[in-house]
C-alpha cells in the first residue's frame, strides 16, 4: 500500500456513502468521513427503494424489519395525464424510513474493523488514499460546478405517525400546475410531499394540506389530519449533476441527483458505486456510466413532462427547456 494510510476514503454519511464504505471494506482499509455526529433523531422521511435492494442490505446484516419495511408494493395511484387517479402496476418496491436506514448502516460501519470513522475532516487535509469517493449528496463538496434548473423544485413534506394498512401505504402521485405532490408510507408512518418551483414556494400561502385541496388533489390526503404531522426537511428535488477536478470521484447524488419523480436514487447510486470495485477499468467505466445515466434520465424526464396535463404551465415549460438544452448539448 506504500505511503497510503487507506485504500479508500468515503466522504459523507448518507445511505450511498455508508453502503459504499461497507463494500469498500471488502477490498482494503477504509476511512469514512462524516460531516457531523449522526443519530436517528433527525426529521423523518420515507424513501422508496427497489425490493431487490433488500438482498444487499441483508448481506450487510440489516433486516428489512429494522428499516420499517413491512410490505412489497407494485401498485401505484397516478393522476398525471388526467384529472382522476389511475391504478398503475410497476416494479416491486419497498418503503423504508430514512433515519432508520442511516442508523443501521452507520452501526454496521462502526462495527467493521476495516473501517475507521472520523468527524469533520476538511477535504484539503485528508490522509493519503488510493481513492477518494465523495458521497456528500447534492452539496458535492469536491464539485467545481453544479448543473440544475434556474427554478428548481423544492420539496416540503409532513410525516404522520399511526397505524396504516397496506392500501394506505401505496405510492400516490398527482401533477400540479407548479409541480407535483406524492404520498407513500409504512405500517406506522405516512409521508406527504409537495414539490413546487422555488419561485412558486416563495409566492405560496397557507398550509400544505390546503394547498393540495386547492389544487384539486384532496384524494391524496383524504381522511388524514395533516396539521398533526411532523414537518419533514425540504430541499431541492429537481435533477442535478456536477463537474469537478482532482482525485475525488463523486458518487450518488454528488454525481447525479435524479428528480424525485423518478425515485430510486439510493439504489442507482449504490449500484454505480459497486462498479468502482468490480470493473477492470473502474474510474473510466464509472464516469462513462454516469454520463449515460444522465442522458437517459434527462430524456425520461422530458418524455414524462410532455405527457403531464399541466405541461404548458411556466414551471413545467421552463424545466423542459432546461432538459432540452442539455440533451441537445
Amino acid at each position: 500500500m506504500g505511503r497510503r494510510a487507506y485504500d479508500t476514503i468515503v466522504l459523507g454519511g448518507g445511505p450511498v456513502g455508508l453502503t459504499t464504505a461497507l463494500i469498500a471494506a471488502r477490498y482494503g482499509r477504509v476511512l469514512t468521513v462524516l460531516a457531523k455526529q449522526q443519530s436517528s433523531a433527525g426529521a423523518s422521511r420515507i424513501d422508496c427503494v427497489p425490493a431487490a435492494l433488500l438482498a444487499l442490505f441483508l448481506e450487510l446484516g440489516i433486516h428489512p424489519g429494522e428499516l420499517g419495511a413491512s410490505a412489497v408494493h407494485d401498485t401505484r395511484l397516478l393522476a398525471w395525464e388526467g384529472e382522476g387517479p389511475e391504478t398503475v402496476r410497476g416494479p416491486a418496491t419497498v418503503h423504508v424510513l430514512r433515519p432508520l436506514l442511516e442508523e443501521c448502516l452507520l452501526a454496521r460501519v462502526r462495527a467493521t474493523s476495516a473501517i475507521s470513522v472520523a468527524i469533520g475532516i476538511p477535504i484539503d487535509v485528508l490522509p493519503p488514499a488510493g481513492r477518494i469517493l465523495d458521497a456528500t449528496g447534492r452539496r458535492a463538496l469536491t464539485a467545481r460546478r453544479r448543473w440544475l434548473p434556474d427554478n428548481p423544485g423544492i420539496l416540503h413534506g409532513i410525516v404522520l405517525h399511526g397505524s396504516y394498512s397496506r392500501a394506505q401505504q401505496a405510492f400516490r402521485l398527482a401533477a400540479l400546475p407548479t409541480g407535483y405532490a406524492y404520498r407513500l408510507g409504512t405500517a406506522d408512518a405516512l409521508m406527504i410531499g409537495l414539490v413546487q418551483g422555488r419561485e412558486q414556494w416563495r409566492e405560496s400561502q397557507g398550509s400544505l394540506e390546503s394547498g393540495l385541496r386547492n389544487a384539486g388533489v384532496s384524494w391524496l390526503v383524504a381522511g388524514l389530519r395533516c396539521d398533526e404531522g411532523e414537518r419533514s426537511i425540504g430541499g431541492v428535488a429537481s435533477v442535478q449533476w456536477t463537474e469537478g477536478d482532482g482525485q475525488a470521484i463523486r458518487i450518488g447524488d454528488g454525481a447525479l441527483a435524479r428528480d424525485s419523480l423518478a425515485s430510486q436514487g439510493i439504489a442507482n447510486g449504490i449500484s454505480a458505486a459497486l462498479g468502482l470495485f468490480e470493473s477492470a477499468d473502474p474510474d473510466g467505466a464509472y464516469r462513462a456510466r454516469i454520463d449515460t445515466e444522465r442522458v437517459t434520465h434527462l430524456a425520461t424526464l422530458e418524455r414524462l413532462f410532455t405527457t403531464c396535463r399541466y405541461g404548458a404551465h411556466p414551471f413545467w415549460h421552463d424545466y423542459r427547456l432546461f432538459l432540452g438544452q442539455h440533451l441537445a448539448a
